[in-house]
């Protein structure tokens, strides 16, 4: 049973875990996103030797080094958001890019604990193990996004700014039809990240990882199909039906799939 996910969701918000947990009796397992392999200290020493590279050079401002077809959508989004000029002015393009994406989760009170932190108690109560589907080392990959020069950081944060356009009116909808398993809904208003596509075309350790994901759920679940009893996969709608993704990579290996009714 493959139970996809649609990114970050309102905190707080209710859905039906009642046939979860029916799925879950007697399962043997089941198979999380992939988390990163950091420890805390390796994480701390990261951000104390590569902070400034987040920040622009003294007496630089950020919108004023914008070029000019991603400054005006960049003011327009900030003023969305209800942010001043000061709350983005010394960041790198890069360091915004990122920022937009937590300052919209704010406005929206999004979450991404949600409907994994649920889903691993469901499992904790039913005595089904669950674990990540892979561990990444990322930071040679982070350290390779810094790497990138402010015009690809530039085009990365328009891409950004349409995330966040995009979010502000779809994510609360995508979160709302999920829960309530109208499929049609959620297609109509999931949108994969523009940002991290940009980041994954740009660095080729970051595209290795996202390939990773793809390929390392697909064995998992073709593994599982060779054994007894219930494996539940839980993954992000993006790398599951986007075009290459884990279900065409399963129909290939001549896996039939049944999926809800839109």
């Amino acid at each position: 049973w493959i139970l996809g996910t649609v990114g970050a969701m309102p905190d707080g918000l209710k859905w039906n875990k009642d046939y979860l947990a029916e799925l879950l009796e007697g399962a043997r397992a089941i198979v999380m996103p992939p988390r990163p392999s950091i420890g805390l200290f390796e994480g701390a020493w990261f951000l104390l030797t590569n902070g400034s590279k987040f920040s622009l050079p003294h007496g630089q401002s950020l919108e004023a080094t914008l070029p000019a077809d991603i400054e005006p959508r960049f003011a327009a989004l900030r003023e969305k958001l209800g942010k001043d000029v000061e709350h983005y002015r010394t960041d790198t393009p890069l360091r915004a890019a990122l920022r937009i994406q937590e300052d919209v989760s704010e406005k929206l009170d999004l979450t991404r604990d949600e409907p994994r932190d649920t889903i691993r108690r469901l499992a904790s109560s039913k005595h089904v193990p669950s674990a990540p589907v892979a561990k990444y080392e990322v930071l040679d990959a982070a350290r390779d996004v810094l790497k990138l020069t402010p015009e690809q950081q530039q085009v990365c944060l328009g891409q950004s700014v349409q995330d966040a356009d995009w979010d502000l009116d779809h994510a609360t909808a995508a979160a709302d039809a999920w829960a309530v398993g109208d499929i049609r809904a959620v297609k109509t208003n999931y949108g994969e990240s523009r940002l991290a596509n940009c980041v994954i075309a740009a660095v080729h350790s970051v595209a290795n990882i996202s390939e990773r994901d793809v390929a390392d759920y697909t064995a998992a679940i073709n593994d599982a199909l060779g054994k007894p009893g219930k494996t539940i996969a839980v993954i992000d709608i993006g790398p599951l039906l986007r075009k290459n993704g884990v279900l065409e990579r399963l129909e290939a290996l001549h896996v039939t799939i049944e999926g809800p009714a839109e």
